[in-house]
């Protein structure tokens, strides 16, 4: 069955860091399932090139697809988004991927990322902290320095909020009062009943997957989407 396509207009885009912009288009047709990505088709001058993206924003928040993208100079994508201004329309296909939160789990989630990664996670959040009230989750969010931690100040006050939620912020480059070094580092030291969904670059996702069943955690329980 093919993807649907819809036509999608940016309606605001700003930095969230030096290095990543957060863009939120208008998408009046379009559902999704928290976790999700949808394909960007971005066209420079003759040339075209479908861009995934996780999707930021909850599906309660209906009409919109928001994304955060990693700034690269010189990046196909990166120097369009630059110049993007609110108004300009572009083509998505989505809602695409299996990775997506198991409304049946009983265990007690871990959301592992780092960088970007934290996309899909945001959404699950956003989506489901209030809705399964007694089931306990963690954020685990790897970053090289303060400045990267996105969203930093939201997930402290939805700590506050939700009695169920724990957020936990580590920096691998730089030095602050809280955790430092990877998230590789700061997983539960009991394993048992929990779900960990992984999400970030390739290494660090197949670095904690290795390293979760070597402590004999069921490849059931990890649940991974890796950026290239």
């Amino acid at each position: 069955m093919p993807v649907p396509e819809f036509t999608i207009t940016l309606d605001q885009k700003r930095y969230l860091t030096d290095d990543v912009m957060y863009l939120s288009f208008t998408a009046p047709k379009f559902s999704f399932k928290a976790g999700q990505y949808a394909l960007l088709k971005i066209i420079q001058g003759e040339q075209f090139r479908w861009k995934p993206y996780s999707i930021l924003n909850p599906p309660q928040e209906k009409g919109k697809i928001d994304v955060c993208a990693k700034i690269i100079p010189g990046g196909f994508a990166s120097e369009y988004f630059k110049e993007a201004k609110p108004g300009d329309t572009l083509v998505v296909r989505g809602p695409i991927g299996l990775f997506v939160f198991d409304e049946n789990d009983q265990n007690e989630i871990w959301f592992v990322c780092a960088g970007t990664g934290v996309v899909p996670f945001y959404s699950m959040i956003k989506e489901y902290l209030p809705r399964f009230p007694h089931q306990k989750f963690v954020l685990l969010f790897g970053v090289r320095q303060r400045s990267g931690l996105f969203f930093h100040d939201e997930f402290t006050s939805l700590q506050q909020k939700f009695s169920n939620f724990t957020y936990i912020p580590t920096l691998s480059r730089d030095q602050w009062n809280g955790k430092t070094g990877r998230v590789q580092r700061h997983l539960p030291s009991d394993l048992q009943g929990k779900t960990f969904y992984l999400c970030g670059l390739k290494e660090m996702v197949l670095e904690t997957k290795e390293l979760l069943l070597s402590k004999r955690v069921p490849a059931v329980n990890i649940k991974v989407e890796r950026y290239t």
